[in-house]
């Protein structure tokens, strides 16, 4: 058995003189082993990976460049700006200053501060409860000793403690509300006696008989607003009072009333949309004479469009009658017309399905595939489609395993296919492709959409 010299596959089956399994071995056998350090000059060995040589022997000498070459960099800019602006110095140490606005007088904030007579503030090794508590000693003494306020029932003011946390009252003392006796109390809803954990605010001796109580109370209230809100309405017709009880949605008092308002013929001029004849006869709303004239407007309306031949909207052909009805004569024609409608919008659109598909083959394995093994694997297949046996001068290169499914991009995975069978096969594979079956993402929207 004979093996390749860089990747060690099996190439028994090339001929005898081969020494590698395919052109990717062969440029890979021709680069050059060792590289030398732009940093340091050392020689190094060339990594084995795909891509340009590496510039440096280690990380931290190709940061080093990077970071001399940002620096020199900098330095010409900063010299360009001391060109451009002049010699400029900072007020306080003389540093030079061209490199920063026009308007800067000092080269950083410290010198800034210092100028003024500044001092930075040190750091406390207070712990954060001492800290507090002075910023709390703090704020009551900046409060004044005593508050007066405005009574909001009486209107009269009253003095308070300014220096006592907490809220302010809003009644005066001869205005505020008894406090609740501290005996036993009995629940507004269903009279028993309130726990005294709930406390001696409490109304209720459970939330759930305040939520039953507050739901019976709001529906008692709004059947009084019901009956309130049908008691004094007339009947729209005969003006008779309707009684309270009735539905509040109701506007007659009888089945006579709502015959007459709604079937009493109304005398118009107007003439029927078919035939032409008076619709005195009728009711208001109605546009023709009868069942008969409405049927013959509606077929024509629906029907008579399709039994005219128009053409087509794009090329002008004319259309068949059977497809009189559409806008365009085939599918070219109307593609051409949401191009020509949004041409920048479809370019986006394939834009998008590229970016896409460049995406899937980054995250998966990619894999050098030449023209000599593309031409190798279509021979192999007598220049016909895998599929369906058919010889084509145009056959795509079709994967196997989709790369959305996980497949690769390598000649492992390609074989000759068809047009017709590449896209009806699409992102499924062999075997759902065969069955009929959709894909599985297909799967789980249709699930999801189907689902309780």
């Amino acid at each position: 058995m004979r093996r390749c010299a860089v990747c060690c596959v099996d190439i028994s089956r090339r001929h005898g003189l081969a020494k590698y399994c395919s052109d990717a071995c062969v440029q890979a056998a021709r680069r050059p082993a060792t590289l030398v350090c732009q940093e340091c000059g050392a020689q190094f060995a060339r990594p084995n990976r795909v891509g340009a040589p590496p510039r440096f022997c280690c990380e931290e000498h190709r940061v080093a460049a990077k970071t001399r070459a940002a620096a020199v960099y900098l330095s010409a800019q900063h010299e360009k700006l001391r060109v451009a602006r002049g010699d400029r110095r900072c007020l306080e140490c003389g540093a030079d200053i061209a490199h920063r606005n026009a308007n800067a007088r000092y080269c950083s904030g410290e010198c800034r501060y210092a100028s003024v007579g500044h001092v930075p503030r040190q750091p406390t090794a207070l712990p954060h409860e001492e800290r507090l508590r002075r910023r709390r000693v703090r704020r009551a003494a900046l409060r004044p000793a005593v508050v007066t306020l405005w009574c909001s029932t009486c209107g009269g003011t009253f003095d308070v403690p300014g220096n006592k946390p907490g809220r302010k009252p809003m009644d005066c003392p001869d205005c505020r509300k008894p406090s609740r006796p501290s005996g036993a109390r009995s629940c507004k809803g269903c009279e028993r006696p309130v726990p005294s954990y709930r406390g001696v605010l409490a109304l209720y001796c459970s939330v759930e008989c305040q939520v039953d109580t507050n739901n019976q109370a709001q529906a008692k209230r709004r059947r009084v607003q019901r009956v309130e809100a049908k008691q004094g309405r007339e009947c729209t017709v005969c003006g008779m009072a309707l009684e309270a009880g009735a539905h509040g949605l109701r506007k007659y008092c009888s089945h006579g009333c709502w015959y007459r308002a709604n079937s009493t013929p109304v005398p118009r001029t107007q003439a029927c949309g078919w035939c032409g004849s008076h619709l005195s006869h009728r009711r208001a709303t109605a546009k023709y004479c009868g069942q008969e004239c409405y049927l013959k407007a509606q077929y024509k309306r629906k029907v008579g469009t399709a039994l005219r031949s128009r053409p087509c909207t794009q090329c002008g052909a004319r259309m068949p009658l059977s497809t009189a009805h559409r806008m365009f004569c085939s599918s070219p024609c109307s593609r051409r017309a949401y191009f020509e409608a949004d041409p920048e919008r479809v370019r986006a659109a394939k834009r998008r399905g590229n970016h896409q598909r460049r995406a899937m083959l980054a995250t998966g394995r990619r894999h050098l595939v030449t023209t000599r093994d593309l031409l190798r694997l279509w021979g192999r297949y007598a220049n016909a489609c895998a599929y369906c046996g058919e010889s084509s001068a145009s056959l795509h290169q079709e994967h196997v395993l989709p790369i959305s499914r996980g497949g690769t991009d390598g000649i492992g995975n390609l074989v000759p296919a068809c047009a017709d069978c590449n896209l009806a096969k699409g992102d499924r594979t062999v075997m759902e492709w065969r069955l009929g079956k959709k894909a599985p993402r297909y799967r789980k929207r249709s699930a999801a959409r189907t689902g309780p």
